[in-house]
Order: C-alpha cells, then sequence, then structure tokens
C-alpha cells in the first residue's frame, strides 16, 4: 500500500517548469575536402555568414583557395557578400557535374554581380554558373531551442 501511497503523492505535486537552456547557434562548418557534403555550410558562407573548418576548427576567412567540395544542390554566390573562391573544385556526384577553376569572387557592392574568370563546367546544364537577379532573402527564423541539447 505504502508505494501506492507514495506515487499517488508524487503525482499529486505541482510539475516545475524546466529551467530555460542558454542556447548558442550551431557554427558553420565546412569541409572542403571532397568527401563530406559542404552544400549547407558553403552556401551559409557564400551568403556572407562566418565559417570553421572542419578539420582544423580554425576560421575560414573571406577568401577560399586549394578546396573540393562535394555538393548535392545548388549554391548561390550572393553580390555583395565579400566571398572569393579560388582553384576549387565543385562537384556534384549524383548530378554528374563538375565545376573548377579559376576563381569566382563577390565583392562587396550587392548591385554588382560576382565575377568569374577561369571556371570550367563539365555535365552542367546550359545557362548555370550566369548572374541572376534573385529576390531579397527573407531573414532567418531561427528556432533557438534547434541547437540545445537534450537529455
Amino acid at each position: 500500500m505504502f508505494p501506492f501511497l507514495l506515487a499517488a503523492i508524487l503525482a499529486a505535486q505541482p510539475m516545475h517548469a524546466a529551467a530555460a537552456q542558454d542556447c548558442t547557434k550551431a557554427a558553420v562548418v565546412l569541409w572542403g575536402d571532397g568527401r563530406h557534403d559542404d552544400t549547407a555550410a558553403l552556401n551559409a558562407w557564400l551568403r556572407g555568414e562566418n565559417a570553421l573548418w572542419g578539420d582544423s576548427g580554425g576560421p575560414v576567412g573571406a577568401v577560399i583557395a586549394g578546396r573540393d567540395f562535394r555538393l548535392s544542390a545548388a549554391i548561390y554566390v550572393s553580390a555583395g557578400a565579400g566571398r572569393t573562391l579560388e582553384n576549387f573544385r565543385l562537384v556534384w556526384p549524383e548530378r554528374q557535374e563538375t565545376v573548377t577553376g579559376g576563381m569566382i569572387r563577390a565583392g562587396h557592392d550587392p548591385n554588382r554581380a560576382p565575377s568569374v574568370s577561369g571556371v570550367r563546367i563539365v555535365g552542367g546544364d546550359t545557362g548555370e554558373g550566369k548572374p541572376f537577379d534573385m529576390p531579397d532573402r527573407a531573414p532567418v527564423q531561427r528556432n533557438s531551442e534547434v541547437n540545445c541539447g537534450i537529455s
């Protein structure tokens, strides 16, 4: 009888709300090793977000040179983001497409298209690698609890 009474007493006690979690934004991590899917991280970096290298933990900076990226979806180079890719290799294995360069440079002027030089596209659709106008991005709505540890 005692265990049932104790259970009934505990069940009747008011539940305290869980303490608010102090969460931080997850870091953008780029690998640039040709093995990891870097699509989301490379797009974030090309929009101007800060990123870290997965192999060293060091900051990526505004210029990436001599790296290979495995991708699964389109990447977009945003005008005005101040980012530069040099001597790179972008591979979409599922689409059998490879882009090598050269250089892609997005200056700091959001009204001026990124410049492209020495870029070679193999296996891509016609019209790829050409500047086009995109609508202004809506502010990202982040759920602050998404990156919180849960136990």
